[in-house]
């Protein structure tokens, strides 16, 4: 225990309970760091904890059930991750569901329902944690947002994509708002090809939603690729961290100013 790269760190990670949130929970935790599993599901976030343990890598891990789409229930997580690891050097954003569906057959009540999470959840994260990091002039906040947030196309997830556009800009214009604090804010885009982040799931005017089709380990092994990708992004802090590296040249169209002015400062 305390060899690896992130010893001495601490991370939480939001959605830890499945999908890529789970898979950089884990990733964390190989590297030696102390992991704060936050998550609405329980029964999925206790077996993330588990595994974490059977590593035997991190001196510490805690699961705080939590609901990103209550002001007091993030707040119970700031407190409570403070309280047991002492401080926080890394918030990892990734939990997320996914409406999907023709836009007409789209309530603004199951926008309302995407948007509280996907959106509104990050920015009450975010928010709080960033206080914390501000003050400790250190520490790393990384959202994480789909390709078609970036580059939408796919007619059926419309609304999915604008809620990650808009969780774009936020993290873009924080990111210069943060400049020169010690607190670093980034962006992290899944691969085009990744699944969509999202337990759970609401489909309309679709029929029965098939999937992508992808076999399971092989989806297995395309989050983990994805986890890798982000940690990395911990290694070597900036603010565009992509989750394919050839999806790179897309997003540094509209981002890589960014990490241009960070470099010149």
């Amino acid at each position: 225990m305390n060899s690896g790269a992130l010893s001495g760190k601490v991370g939480v990670v939001t959605g830890a309970g499945s999908g890529i949130g789970r898979a950089v929970a884990l990733g964390f935790a190989r590297q030696g760091a102390d992991v704060v599993v936050a998550d609405f599901d329980a029964p999925r976030m206790d077996r993330t904890i588990e595994d974490i343990l059977r590593l035997r890598t991190a001196e510490r891990s805690i699961g705080l059930s939590t609901d990103i789409r209550n002001d007091a229930s993030v707040r119970s997580l700031l407190h409570g991750a403070i309280k047991s690891m002492g401080k926080v050097d890394i918030l990892v954003n990734a939990a997320g569901v996914l409406l999907q569906g023709k836009l007409e057959r789209i309530s603004s009540h199951d926008w309302t329902w995407m948007l509280e999470t996907n959106l509104l959840g990050a920015v009450r994260t975010t928010t709080a944690f960033f206080s914390h990091m501000t003050e400790r002039g250190s520490g790393q906040i990384i959202n994480v947002v789909s390709f078609g947030g970036v580059h939408p196309g796919d007619p059926n997830t419309i609304p999915y994509d604008t809620g990650h556009a808009a969780l774009a800009a936020f993290t873009e214009a924080l990111a210069q708002q943060t400049r020169g604090t010690g607190v670093q804010v980034s962006l992290f885009c899944l691969s085009q090809k990744a699944p969509k982040i999202g337990q759970n799931t609401r489909s309309r005017g679709l029929g029965r939603w098939m999937g992508d089709g992808t076999p399971p380990e092989a989806g297995k092994q395309a989050v983990e690729q994805q986890a890798s990708a982000l940690i990395d992004g911990v290694h070597h802090p900036r603010f565009l961290i992509a989750g394919d590296p050839a999806d790179t040249p897309a997003l540094e169209q509209r981002w890589g100013y960014i990490d241009s002015l960070a470099t010149v400062r």
